[in-house]
């Protein structure tokens, strides 16, 4: 019996961890906030909605007025290059700022990154 018991309390510990894993958000930022790996995404201008855009990670350098982005993976390499800040919003209830960003070709794209982020002020000076 007691072997049941502690098998049910580790699976449901395991469970535990998995569940709050899947629900942190991967961000770095460095100490002056130029820096940064955050999430982004290309959203699909498709009339089908069935296919959702996935979230990338990405790492990012601010240079003067725009981004340099680095994609982290195959899939996502369509992100990487130059681009600029074109607006913000918050998501209040997920404690994020999702940043609008432009390339030079005409791509869109959002930046997703923690409200309480040390880039969250770097960002904002370089929104028009």
């Amino acid at each position: 019996m007691s072997n049941l018991v502690t098998s049910i309390v580790f699976l449901a510990v395991v469970g535990g961890l998995a569940w709050v894993g899947w629900g942190l958000e991967p961000h770095w930022s460095s100490k002056d906030g130029r820096k940064f790996m955050c999430r982004m995404h290309e959203p699909k201008m498709d009339a089908d909605d069935s296919t959702r855009a996935r979230w990338h990670d990405v790492k990012v350098a601010v240079n003067d007025d725009e981004l340099l982005v680095y994609a982290r993976s195959r899939r996502s390499a369509s992100l990487r290059g130059s681009w600029k800040l074109s607006g913000v919003t918050d998501d209040p209830k997920k404690q994020r700022r999702l940043y609008d960003v432009r390339a030079s070709d005409g791509a869109v794209a959002v930046i997703r990154v923690p409200m309480r982020s040390r880039c969250v002020p770097v960002l904002d000076a370089l929104v028009p």
